[in-house]
């Protein structure tokens, strides 16, 4: 019986996909999916690799799209990660715009500017923080707040008191 095999352009694109992802070359699990005369049902044939549930599963379908499986658990990591670097980017933009508008004391800024948020999210429980847009709040929390800002005029830097 002939071993089932992948056409040259869809292992190519594994190839790269598995690379992009820092994933080990070697061991992983391609499948191929096939429909049957039922069509409630759909075979998967193993292409290479081994049914490792430990590892993501590659598969090609019927049109040649390539999907990936993987579990639960994985996926959740997958999103916790995502989260993380998604609030640690929103918190370095915010960082960056209180720092271009010269505070006085980034603390205190920074709290004024959290605590609007959090205001946000307690009036809309649907309103999204990430995006927000941080100049225009920092901007407001700078004409609200003057005295957490310094001001430039005419070269010298002067607190807005």
């Amino acid at each position: 019986m002939k071993e089932p095999t992948l056409g040259k352009a869809v292992q190519k694109q594994i190839d790269e996909i598995v690379r992009s992802l820092d994933l080990a070359q070697s061991g992983r699990t391609v499948l191929r999916l096939s429909g049957t005369n039922d069509p409630n049902k759909k075979t998967l044939e193993l292409l290479s690799g081994e049914w490792d549930t430990k590892k993501p599963w590659f598969i090609v379908d019927e049109s040649g799209t390539i999907h990936a499986l993987t579990s639960v658990e994985s996926f959740m990591q997958f999103i916790h990660s995502l989260h993380s670097v998604t609030s640690e980017n929103f918190g370095l933009k915010l960082e960056k715009a209180i720092w271009r508008n010269l505070p006085v004391d980034f603390g205190d800024v920074w709290a004024v500017a959290i605590g609007e948020l959090e205001s946000r999210l307690a009036k809309n429980r649907d309103s999204r923080i990430l995006e927000v847009d941080i100049e225009s709040l920092v901007d407001r929390i700078r004409r609200e707040h003057p005295n957490l800002f310094y001001h430039v005029k005419e070269n010298e830097l002067e607190r807005g008191d």
